[in-house]
């Protein structure tokens, strides 16, 4: 019986194809080859005019919610912090060992809504932290009379993501070239306060200074890495 050509082209693709899939199967987690992450020591409780209070029941989380966010982090750090001033801020960052299609940070355009938080406005903008700027999203959202602008940023790996098909690419980018699943975090601050311009205004003041108090061999975890330091510490990803 003779095999029509087409059919052997096609069977050599699809075995191609499979062994190509084989060969760039990610080989473990980044998160396995760094030091491991401990949110409650690396974020200082004070820190310029910040001080952490200390039990503060002004974060509202569904339950099926929290049951998800277990689930879906390896850490989740949550604090409310008091300026010399008395303004507030929330803070809640959550960190997931690896990401992947079906472990992905909890965006909070997502779980405010889901909480029934009507979400008016979103927008990408500049937030400058350290000694860089970043990609991060602020929203406008209320639950009745409870107003709450929200700043947040989220790092996959090394990098700082716009999310979407951004983070994707990120993802694809560390299963590609390094054979790693990549871990991520999200960081996310909050206030309650009727004023969104000043709250955002205030939470970027608060993201400031809270990155320039850790730890700058941590810093990167939390705000990404700039570029040359990240081309530097990963040679194969230079363009």
């Amino acid at each position: 019986m003779t095999i029509p050509r087409r059919h052997l082209l096609l069977g050599g693709l699809m075995a191609g194809g499979a062994a190509l899939a084989q060969a760039l199967r990610p080989e473990g987690s980044l998160a396995d080859v760094r030091a491991p992450i401990d949110l409650k020591a690396m974020v200082p409780p004070r820190f310029a005019d910040w001080r952490e209070l200390g039990d503060v029941p002004v974060q509202i989380v569904d339950p099926e919610l929290q049951r998800t966010i277990d689930a879906i982090y390896t850490q989740v750090l949550t604090r409310t912090y008091a300026h010399a001033d008395g303004y507030r801020i929330m803070l809640s960052i959550a960190y997931g060992k690896a990401q992947t299609d079906n472990l992905q940070l909890h965006l909070p355009e997502v779980c405010y809504p889901a909480q029934g938080f009507k979400l008016e406005h979103i927008e990408t903008f500049p937030l400058a932290l350290a000694d860089q700027t970043i990609t991060a999203r602020r929203m406008r959202t209320h639950l009745g009379q409870r107003f709450e602008p929200v700043t947040y940023w989220t790092v996959v790996g090394d990098h700082i993501t716009a999310g979407g098909f951004d983070k994707k690419l990120t993802e694809m980018r560390y299963g590609l070239l390094e054979r790693r699943i990549p871990d991520g975090m999200l960081v996310r601050v909050s206030s309650i306060d009727r004023d969104h311009r000043r709250g955002h205004a205030v939470q970027a003041a608060f993201a400031a200074a809270m990155v320039a108090a850790i730890d700058p061999a941590l810093r990167g975890r939390f705000a990404g890495l700039d570029t040359a330091t990240r081309l530097a510490l990963h040679p194969t990803n230079a363009p």
